[in-house]
Order: C-alpha cells, then sequence, then structure tokens
C-alpha cells in the first residue's frame, strides 16, 4: 500500500505541474474506455465460457428435456455468491447508476467493479432470462468512479468519467460507438459541449479497439447482404423507422 501511494502521488505531482485538468480528463477518458471495454469483452467471455461448457459436453451426455435444469442452477449459484461471497446488495444495473450519480455525487461502490461480471456471466450462461447490457453499464460505471476518485478529480469530472465508462461499455458490447455516445448523453444529461463529446469519444472508440482485439469482428446478428442499396427503397426504410419507433413508444409506455 505505502508503495502504491508513493507511486500514485508521482502521477499526482506529474500531473499538476505539466498538465492541465483537461488533458488529464482526456487522459483518463482513454484509460477508462479500455478498462471498460476490457470488463465487458471479460464479461462476455465469461458468459460464452458457461454456454459453451453446458452446451458441449454436459448437455451432450443427457437428454436435452433436462435442459430446463440449468436456469434453476444458475439462480442458485448467483443467490451463493450474493449471500456468502460478496454479502453486499449488487443492484439492478443501470438504475443503480443513476441512484449513484443523483444520490451519491457518482461515488458507486469498489465491489461493483466485479459483482455483476461474476453474477450476470452465470445466470445468463446457465440460459438465465436476463441481458448483459445493465452489468456491462453497472461495471463500466464503477471502473469509471474509482478512477475518478483514484486521481482525485473532482464531481464535475467524475460525472464525465462515468459517461465515458458507459459510452465504452455500450460501445464495446456493440460495437457501435456513436450510439454508446448518444447513449450516455441521454441517460446521463451530459452537455453536449466540446468538453464533453471529445472524451466520450475518445473512450468509445478505446473501448471498441479492446473488444475487436478480444472478439476479432463478430457480429451481433449475422446477416448475408444479397441486394445493394437502391434509392428508391429509401421511402420503405422511413416506413420501417417509423413503424419501430411507434412500437418502441408503445412498449415503454405499457411497461
Amino acid at each position: 500500500m505505502p508503495t502504491k501511494n508513493k507511486y500514485l502521488k508521482q502521477v499526482l505531482l506529474w500531473r499538476y505541474k505539466y498538465i492541465s485538468e483537461r488533458q488529464f480528463a482526456y487522459m483518463l477518458s482513454i484509460l477508462v474506455g479500455l478498462l471498460a471495454g476490457l470488463g465487458t469483452a471479460i464479461l462476455k467471455n465469461l458468459t460464452f465460457f458457461f454456454e459453451n461448457g453446458l452446451q458441449g459436453k454436459i448437455i451432450s451426455d443427457i437428454h436435452y428435456s433436462f435442459y430446463f435444469i440449468f436456469p434453476i442452477i444458475g439462480l442458485v449459484l448467483v443467490y451463493y455468491i450474493k449471500k456468502k461471497v460478496i454479502k453486499k446488495e449488487i443492484g439492478h444495473g443501470i438504475s443503480t447508476t443513476l441512484h449513484a450519480v443523483s444520490k451519491r455525487n457518482g461515488i458507486i461502490e469498489k465491489y461493483k467493479m466485479y459483482a455483476s461480471l461474476i453474477t450476470a456471466s452465470i445466470t445468463v450462461g446457465f440460459g438465465g432470462s436476463a441481458g448483459l447490457q445493465g452489468p456491462a453499464v453497472s461495471t463500466g460505471a464503477a471502473l469509471g468512479s474509482y478512477v475518478s476518485q483514484l486521481f482525485h478529480m473532482n464531481v464535475k469530472t467524475r460525472m464525465l468519467l462515468i459517461g465515458c465508462a458507459t459510452a465504452g461499455a455500450m460501445s464495446s458490447m456493440f460495437k457501435a460507438p456513436i450510439a454508446a455516445i448518444i447513449f450516455a448523453i441521454e441517460i446521463f444529461s451530459l452537455d453536449l459541449a466540446f468538453t464533453s463529446l471529445v472524451p466520450l469519444l475518445l473512450a468509445s472508440v478505446s473501448a471498441i479497439i479492446t473488444s475487436y482485439f478480444f472478439f476479432e469482428k463478430d457480429a451481433l446478428f449475422g446477416f448475408k447482404l444479397i441486394d445493394a442499396f437502391e434509392i428508391k427503397d429509401l421511402f420503405y426504410y422511413i416506413i420501417l423507422a417509423f413503424g419501430t419507433g411507434v412500437a418502441s413508444v408503445y412498449f415503454s409506455k405499457i411497461y
């Protein structure tokens, strides 16, 4: 611990002496993006590990009619880990992050950097009905909060780094950096200013590079392009966009 504090103190002294607050925020946004991308990659790899292990080895040795047992086993394992290992409330991803931002000035507990990685990967890997987006955001936000506290950043910069981590997590998850930036701006109500957009862009690009390193260019939804785009079909795309938008609003209203 003393050695760690010594090196950290040297970094902080170098930072105060040679670079500005904004420049340091840009550097941290890249670091946070890399960490968020790495966290998302670990989450996906763990999930695939459990899923492939069950389907490839265990399921092949027993009858598929017993497949429904595995989600139950996964839930039991998660409950045990939560009660006996983590021993703290994990929360529900994005809503927990928003609560920390609005009520605690962006201070997120350190254990949330790994809690969702373990529980979500087991739940989904064993066939449970859940998604990885919330856990990825929760993990990334906790990493962003920890980095901001480690380097003694102010509350405004901490909020920005949490937004950067969220953008990085979504960018790594879906390989959609621009959509990830828009998502972070919308969720955390960040300012549409140069000082906010540049760190978000740096974090999002850093995270997607990390994702490509671990997953190459795998697509979330496989497809095969048969016909080339033609301008005459644009009207049908507009109708499709309008219809999906209406369906999304309807789903949000009745949820």
